[in-house]
């Protein structure tokens, strides 16, 4: 790399670090309330970036700051101390549990406000998209195109990112639904597969700009980005309430010893400990589970469910519990 190119990096680094700095202060001279700092899934950045967080700064009057990762790594996060959210946005359970474990609790409740679907994106541009889309229309089987030599399917660490294993669950369900024992390990490999794993928060990025074929997917996300998906299978998708005892046929066992088990993929809300606005932190998820921010949710690919607690009731704030009904 010569002088030039370097100097030009540098540049542009300190540009953009001046442009965190001066949205920063703006925020801050806008929005004299505070900031609420939320973390979310990574599925929902494009939603929460675009929408939830705009709508929720100009209802309210609190600075909205955003961040999305894996939600095991988010948990992971909290306990290292390294990130202190004000709210934090989970997809599934399991990462807010790993709080609610925690000695001393770093979280004591949460809520249940909406559910997802796996689908398959892909990428407009891939040179395998006549296959992909006669897969989505049901003309191929979806997982003899995955299986294709040359198409680069890309999903995420299922140690670091709910998504990551409820993959390999609807993989492990397809070897039932099917009845072919090696259909997981064709399109997947190993559970950990270095070829295939990305981090969640450039997962969908690397579709978009053409990188990668395929990836693992909520369906909504891939109607908030504009991609085109195939739609698996009721019976193994984890979407439906009804098939909860088939979905339970499979699991998997993350590194900390954790089973989890195939159901229904529950989005959940909390206010953990590291909360430094309680007020503002309430603010945003009587947003969230407004009727104007499930929309939005809804529009972008969300099922809506009706809210439900579950933890320790004696420290949810009484304006949630009034919320849910519970």
């Amino acid at each position: 790399m010569t002088r030039g190119v370097v100097t030009a990096s540098i540049v542009v680094a300190l540009s953009a670090i001046a442009s965190i700095w001066f949205i920063a202060e703006q925020y801050s001279q806008a929005s004299p309330r505070g900031e609420i700092f939320v973390m979310y899934a990574g599925s929902l950045v494009k939603t929460f970036e675009s929408k939830i967080g705009p709508a929720f700064q100009k209802e309210t009057g609190y600075a909205y700051i955003g961040e999305g990762k894996g939600a095991v790594q988010i948990a992971n996060m909290i306990i290292d101390q390294q990130r202190r959210p004000d709210v934090f946005v989970s997809a599934g359970t399991i990462p807010i549990m790993k709080l609610v474990d925690h000695k001393p609790p770093l979280v004591h409740w949460l809520v249940r406000f909406a559910s997802a679907e796996i689908v398959i994106a892909y990428a407009p541009d891939s040179p395998f998209f006549n296959d992909l889309e006669k897969a989505r229309k049901g003309e191929l089987p979806w997982y003899e195109v995955l299986s294709k030599d040359g198409l680069k399917f890309r999903r995420t660490d299922p140690e670091m990112n709910p998504k990551g294993y409820y993959m390999i669950i609807v993989a492990k369900l397809a070897n039932l639904y099917y009845n072919e024992p090696m259909l997981k390990d064709r399109i997947l490999g190993d559970d950990r597969n270095p070829e295939q794993l990305l981090p969640e928060e450039t997962l969908m990025t690397a579709l978009g700009q053409g990188q990668i074929d395929a990836a693992e997917a909520y369906g909504h996300e891939a109607v908030a980005r504009g991609f085109p998906y195939i739609t698996l299978p009721k019976e193994i998708n984890l979407s439906d309430p009804t098939l909860s005892n088939f979905y339970r046929e499979a699991s998997y066992t993350l590194g900390s010893g954790i089973t989890v088990y195939g159901d229904i993929i529950p989005f959940t809300v909390t206010i953990p400990e590291t909360s430094k606005h309680m007020d503002g932190s309430i603010a945003f998820v009587k947003f969230l589970l407004s009727e104007k921010g499930m929309g939005m949710l809804e529009r972008d690919g969300l099922y809506p469910i009706k809210a439900v607690v579950e933890g320790d009731l004696d420290e949810i704030p009484s304006v949630i519990i009034n919320i849910v009904g519970d």
